[in-house]
């Protein structure tokens, strides 16, 4: 009984903090899916909270865009000619695995320079 108290009291606990251990799934740009125009993903990413252990899904046409990792300045630059990973699926799932800005941006001709790239800031595992 004592048991029961307890794990009632740790779960309660948890749910009033908002503690999870759980991984989240996120569909980037949700359903619009991953394309290049009319969508803002700066805005979508400051929207969510990601952490090592979460999954980032991209969905598209993978006969009109694809998925690169890139650094920083590639990001910024709109240069995917030595991406970190290449994805072309049309249906890429990807788990941040490391700690701090992780980049993608579409590198089809002018798609990045028209929105289609996203800043992904990946946080620790966090109880709250």
């Amino acid at each position: 009984m004592a048991m029961t108290k307890n794990v009632l009291l740790l779960t309660f606990t948890m749910a009033l903090f908002g503690i999870s251990f759980a991984n989240v799934n996120y569909t980037v740009g949700d359903s619009a899916g991953w394309k290049s125009m009319g969508f803002d993903y700066a805005k979508w990413a400051s929207k969510h909270h990601f952490h090592v252990g979460d999954t980032l899904a991209f969905n598209y046409n993978n006969t009109l865009h694809d998925v690169k990792q890139v650094t920083a300045n590639n990001f910024m630059h709109c240069n995917g000619t030595s991406p970190i990973a290449t994805y072309k699926s049309g249906s890429d799932k990807i788990v941040l695995k490391e700690v701090g800005h992780q980049y993608f941006i579409c590198g089809f001709p002018g798609h990045c320079k028209m929105g289609q790239k996203v800043d992904i800031l990946v946080l620790k595992k966090s109880m709250v």
